[in-house]
């Protein structure tokens, strides 16, 4: 029951970072909010997650699991509330960076206790249905979007797709709070403000030139300049972080952690791996419906089974395939990702105004084994040697490299992408199968870079032990 409550309130904070794209037109014509408004929309929320993410895990140390995850969902859920009655779309903007903070407060905890809940041998399915969850909330966002913006309940429009948070997260809590266990850090770590500070300083400096530089072709000087700036300081993150290990003080995450084979050999495929995944389900929709015209319930229909792919594949990966072939699970899965992404680029290339979604059902089907496969025994096997006294900082970096592999993942291929495209006053127009297939080849060389890194995971599952 616990794992049942936990896991819906992490599906709505990725559903939240899809399912918005489909609402912008609708948002933009009741508002008369601009550009920059709705890049903000979705970059707030980005932005402010990932900065939160790293504070928000050591916070659960602090506090206890379940007080700081009933803390994050109920902020999340009046954020939610406040996007939906927003009469403006500076208030909106505002809602959605709100949200990202208690996103960032609430989604480390439920790492932290399916970690804690469960022994290492019997965490197989928990971490499959979390993991799964990426994947589901990546291609349902676009199909529930549509979805509720057809129905128009109560002629809110937009307004439902926030709304609907408010429902799902009030019922969250108040199951929550009876059924989560109470638990904390055995130890009792101060808050590192100083390294908050030093890791968000860091962190901007890379997501937002990604965010906002991307729009300009070429990038802009200072979008380079910014981020290399920002792999200094956050190098300098990682000296502080091991200096006050080394005083016996308490860092806000265990850098030591990173020089576990396992944690960070996974923590770099998890990287690499949502480059191209998160790049793809963006090209993919541009490819869908600006390119080939369908409507956004046909586009949305369209990649429904890469979703059911990738949960049936997470369940077989995590609980049956990894006990058996260890890393060779997760090997596996990047080869039948490989091969579904290249089925779709011939797909594409073949496409035309009309084309119907049988046309993409082998490879948007073969690509969401592919990610399931790949994406629950990833998660199993950088965590599972994971003290649990380090629960809480191995939650955050797991979910901390997600997002900047999503976010940067979501900037490059869409630079790509566009760039592919000819244009005429100023928009993009044709070509979309062409831009598509660059994207495409580009991920493959991506997959293959991180075939060779997944060496560096264990062969098998480690022993189990008590934790």
């Amino acid at each position: 029951m616990a794992l049942v409550v936990i896991l819906p309130a992490s599906f709505m904070d990725l559903l939240d970072v899809t399912i918005v794209n489909i609402t912008l037109p609708s948002v933009r014509a009741e508002l008369d909010a601009s550009p920059a408004h709705l890049q903000w929309m979705l970059a707030g929320y980005t932005l402010t997650f990932a900065l939160g993410i790293i504070t928000g895990a050591r916070l659960g140390d602090l506090y206890g699991y379940k007080r700081v995850f009933l803390a994050g969902i109920a902020g999340f859920t009046a954020a939610s509330a406040l996007c939906g009655a927003a009469p403006t779309a500076e208030v909106l903007v505002c809602a959605r960076i709100v949200q990202g903070l208690f996103a960032a407060v609430m989604v480390p905890q439920v790492l932290s206790q399916i970690q804690l809940m469960y022994a290492p041998h019997e965490r197989g399915g928990a971490m499959a249905a979390f993991s799964s969850l990426s994947g589901l909330a990546a291609a349902t966002g676009p199909i529930l979007g549509a979805a509720l913006l057809e129905a128009d309940w109560f002629g809110q429009g937009w307004r439902t797709v926030f709304w609907i948070n408010v429902p799902v997260g009030i019922l969250a809590f108040l199951t929550a709070a009876a059924v989560l266990p109470e638990a904390r850090s055995a130890t009792r770590p101060r808050l590192d403000l100083t390294g908050v500070l030093i890791s968000s300083a860091g962190l901007v400096l890379i997501l937002y030139p990604l965010i906002k530089g991307s729009e300009e072709r070429p990038w802009p000087l200072w979008a380079y300049v910014s981020m290399i700036l920002g792999v200094i300081v956050l190098a300098g993150f990682v000296r502080h972080q091991r200096r006050l290990a080394g005083r016996g003080e308490s860092p806000l995450i265990e850098v030591g952690l990173l020089r576990m084979r396992s944690a960070g050999g996974g923590l770099l495929i998890q990287f690499l791996f949502f480059l191209p995944v998160m790049g793809f389900f963006l090209t993919f929709m541009q490819l869908l419906q600006p390119g080939l015209g369908m409507t956004p319930m046909s586009a949305g229909l369209t990649i429904l089974p890469w979703p059911i792919a990738t949960t049936i594949a997470a369940g077989v990966g995590a609980a049956v395939l990894l006990p058996r072939l260890g890393r060779t699970t997760v090997q596996i899965g990047l080869v039948v990702l490989a091969v579904g992404f290249t089925l779709l680029a011939l797909a594409a290339g073949s496409a035309t105004p009309g084309t119907n979604w049988l046309s993409f059902l082998p490879g948007v089907v073969v690509g969401g084994l592919g990610m399931g496969l790949t994406v629950a025994p990833l998660a199993q096997l950088t965590l599972e040697k994971v003290p649990a006294r380090h629960a809480a900082s191995g939650s955050g970096l797991f979910n901390t490299i997600a997002q900047l592999g999503a976010s940067v993942g979501v900037a490059l291929f869409g630079t790509v992408f566009f760039a592919q495209l000819p244009t005429h006053a100023g928009e993009p127009t044709g070509g979309y199968a062409t831009a598509f297939a660059a994207t495409i080849w580009g991920s493959l060389l991506l997959l293959a870079i991180t075939f060779a890194v997944s060496f560096l995971l264990p062969r098998k599952e480690a022993v189990p032990t008590r934790a």
